[in-house]
């Protein structure tokens, strides 16, 4: 199970941060992996069990996970996306110190099927993903409101 992490930081109030990230519908703007990504139920609010639907591209191959919303506490969010070839866990940990709020953003993939037999060679484009996806991420939480 190859987890990779990284850090991002905001000026805005970490309620803000929290709120942004909770709606995985704001994925395409900080992860730099996702296509797409669009409730698979608009009507359902945001909180736990919510699901969306992802499309994002992995070694130039584009690929579609159902995400649900697993943990929605005020520090801690988990979203975990599924397909028969992978489950992705997205596991984001925020504090706050003066006027900066931190996310610590932790992905563990599980690979399934034929693709488990190649997880040692994708971990390093699981790490080019990750340092990808921790820039996208700096740059959409430096654009929150800071007030």
């Amino acid at each position: 199970m190859p987890t990779v992490t990284r850090t991002a930081t905001s000026h805005a109030p970490l309620e803000t941060v929290r709120d942004y990230l909770r709606d995985f519908s704001n994925a395409p703007e900080w992860d730099a992996g996702t296509i797409t990504c669009e409730p698979v139920d608009p009507a359902t609010p945001v909180g736990v069990g919510k699901q969306w639907t992802n499309v994002s591209e992995f070694r130039g191959r584009q690929t579609t996970l159902t995400y649900t919303l697993e943990a929605d506490e005020p520090e801690r969010i988990r979203i975990v996306g599924r397909n028969k070839t992978v489950t992705s866990e997205d596991e984001m940990e925020l504090s706050s110190l003066g006027d900066v709020t931190t996310v610590r953003y932790t992905a563990t993939f599980t690979f399934h099927g034929a693709a488990k037999l190649a997880t040692f060679a994708l971990i390093p484009a699981l790490q080019k993903l990750a340092d990808d996806a921790e820039r996208s991420l700096q740059a959409a939480l430096s654009k929150l409101p800071t007030s």
